[in-house]
């Protein structure tokens, strides 16, 4: 390797020094680069709606929370309107405000997605009041 430099970051990464010594920092660094500005965007939820009961096929309980939101680009320009379902671990944060949410790469065990890889919001940071004009443009 010239002057010892890697050519590659994914060649850094997979290099037998880096792993050896410091696996964890290895994982570290893969998600500080996977999570950059394209992996995070900015979403309002508007309402988040709870639908409970009893599933017909299996008689087991179920809850399902859809928070409906609308989706911003960094100018805070509103892109698209949707229906987000909320997963279990996000239900406690997942209420109407404006966040910086995080994607991951996820594979269902279960649903029409089951086997599948999908992207799914994997994290919601509160954006502060101060931030939000900016964020989000005022209509004249």
């Amino acid at each position: 390797m010239p002057s010892g430099r890697f050519p590659s970051v994914h060649q850094a990464l997979m290099s037998p020094a880096v792993s050896l010594v410091a696996p964890s920092l290895t994982a570290a660094l893969l998600r500080f680069l996977l999570v950059g500005k394209i992996m995070q965007n900015v979403i309002e939820i508007l309402v988040v709606n709870v639908k409970e009961g009893t599933a017909k096929a299996t008689g087991n309980p179920f809850k399902i929370c859809e928070a409906h939101c609308v989706l911003r680009d960094e100018s805070g320009t509103p892109g698209a309107v949707g229906v987000w379902t909320v997963p279990k671990a996000l239900e406690a944060v997942a209420r109407p405000g404006l966040y910086t949410c995080s994607f991951g790469l996820d594979s269902p065990a279960y649903g029409d997605q089951k086997g599948k890889v999908v992207v799914s919001i994997t994290g919601l940071v509160p954006i502060p009041p101060a931030r939000r004009q900016a964020a989000v443009p005022v209509a004249v």
